[in-house]
């Protein structure tokens, strides 16, 4: 069974550049794969599947069903930019949702996945916004809104938190980015500890192969990287995983 996996796309539209590198993706590279992954952030902004999101992305969307319609298992694990995806995905698509990690079973080895944002256990104010946001009474007080603001609120707050995260990590950016690999290598390293053989994670946005040897197991995390510098997704061909560059050129 040969799989593969992206995450933390941060698709703003459907008709960028970079919407056409991943409508590209799915057709000539995850229709390679019987399993496709989608580990969380494909969208920038998506807390709650109503008309005017299903409008904005309808090719990326088209191109998700179509992946299922022609036998792909088609996963996504939402992140903490797209959530509550809700019966559209599930029921309209065909692919198969779920709100935190899943577990699997590829080449014989235990597979944890989950997109990452609960990674940090220092993040409490995070954890606590997260579980607001996904709401029912904060959802239902959305719908008195136009459903493009609430889109375009949503879009302005994510480019002041990667405009913040940029101002934090200017300097000493190394030196912070190890401390970011750092923090999710002992996580997953903790969830490994549980029985599994491989933790596959994004939200950082750094590619990341960590191996290591566990009560005497051979244990690897993985950090599927991201489409804002690195344009990084996963390849499982049956009996391993490998870190893969999709090309920015030629579209």
């Amino acid at each position: 069974m040969r799989a593969v996996f992206l995450s933390d796309v941060h698709l703003c539209d459907a008709d960028s550049i970079k919407a056409k590198l991943l409508l590209r993706f799915l057709r000539d590279v995850a229709s390679q794969y019987e399993k496709v992954y989608i580990l969380g952030d494909l969208f920038d902004v998506w807390s709650g599947t109503n008309r005017y999101l299903i409008e904005t992305f309808r090719p990326v969307l088209r191109a998700l069903g179509n992946l299922v319609a022609a036998g792909h298992e088609v996963y996504y694990l939402e992140g903490n930019h797209d959530f509550r995806l809700g019966d559209y995905f599930t029921g309209e698509l065909g692919v198969l949702t779920y709100s935190d990690g899943l577990e699997q079973q590829l080449g014989g080895r235990r597979i944890y996945m989950t997109h990452g944002d609960l990674g940090n256990p220092g993040e409490l104010g995070y954890r606590v916004l997260r579980k607001v946001l996904r709401l029912d009474a904060v959802h239902s007080a959305m719908k008195l809104f136009p459903q493009k603001w609430i889109y375009m609120v949503g879009k302005r707050s994510a480019q002041l938190s990667r405009e913040y995260q940029r101002c934090f990590l200017k300097s000493n950016l190394v030196s912070r980015m190890n401390v970011v690999r750092d923090i999710y290598r002992a996580t997953a390293t903790g969830i490994l500890e549980h029985g599994y053989d491989v933790v596959l994670m994004g939200h950082t946005h750094l590619p990341d192969d960590f191996p290591l040897i566990l009560q005497g197991r051979s244990c690897r995390y993985i950090n599927t990287g991201d489409w804002l510098q690195h344009f990084t997704y996963l390849e499982f061909d049956g009996m391993d995983f490998y870190t893969r560059t999709h090309p920015i050129i030629n579209l």
